[in-house]
């Protein structure tokens, strides 16, 4: 990817910037025992297949597009009663190294509800006052997976061309939106449900870059900086 300079940085939420875990093994547990699927998830198991990229658990193809519905809508019940958010290391560190190099920021995230429900929950755990932004979904539906609206729209509110847009995320989606948006760059992340592995070769929806964690993106930006210099 040729080198440009970005001006903002905008993030998912769920398993970029907070942990996901454990809503999302309830909501898989939830959606499993409403489809009847035997044995029970456990713990152990659901560790197992987030490990070695088994997104449908065991479930027939037949079943998965009720499964799918299932667990989002149990997702959903589980984040919004969860009142304090998990934030993951090195994210409060990096959002502020950010706005301190003059970066516009913000949250894209498929969670519908009022935004300003959320920017109360990101103060809550210190992070609120590094966003510029914070964008939920105005639907529950599974329309709400696809952000690419809304990422266009959050570059517009900034002023800031696409190209000089940075989009942050754990999963394929997350990229195949920033690239739907024509942001300049797609950066995952393997803090969330999808390995390092997973993120680098998905078939269909590659990131410009893949880092571990948090801890890696103010390098990234140094080091594109740097090539642009050269």
């Amino acid at each position: 990817m040729a080198s440009r300079k970005f001006k903002a940085v905008f993030f998912d939420l769920d398993g970029t910037l907070v942990d996901i875990h454990g809503p999302l093994y309830i909501a898989a547990k939830s959606a499993l025992d409403e489809l009847g699927h035997e044995p029970p998830l456990t713990h152990e198991r659901f560790r197992e297949a987030i490990s070695s990229d088994d997104v449908w658990l065991g479930v027939p193809e037949h079943l998965r597009p009720e499964y799918v519905k299932l667990a989002y809508a149990y997702f959903l019940a589980e984040v919004d009663k969860t009142e304090r958010l998990e934030v993951l290391p090195h994210v409060q560190d990096t959002l502020a190294e950010l706005k301190r190099r003059g970066y516009a920021t913000g949250v894209i995230t498929s969670r519908p509800g009022d935004s300003q429900r959320l920017v109360e929950k990101l103060a809550m755990v210190g992070l609120a006052s590094y966003l510029d932004q914070v964008v939920t979904q105005n639907t529950s539906s599974l329309r709400a997976l696809d952000k690419t609206e809304s990422l266009k729209q959050t570059a517009l509110k900034a002023a800031i061309l696409p190209r000089a847009c940075m989009y942050v995320g754990d999963e394929p989606r997350d990229t195949m939106a920033a690239l739907a948006a024509g942001y300049g760059a797609a950066v995952a992340v393997s803090t969330g449900t999808a390995s390092f592995k997973y993120l680098q070769t998905h078939p269909y929806f590659k990131p410009d870059y893949v880092i571990s964690s948090m801890a890696e993106l103010i390098d990234l930006l140094d080091n594109l900086t740097a090539e642009m210099a050269e």
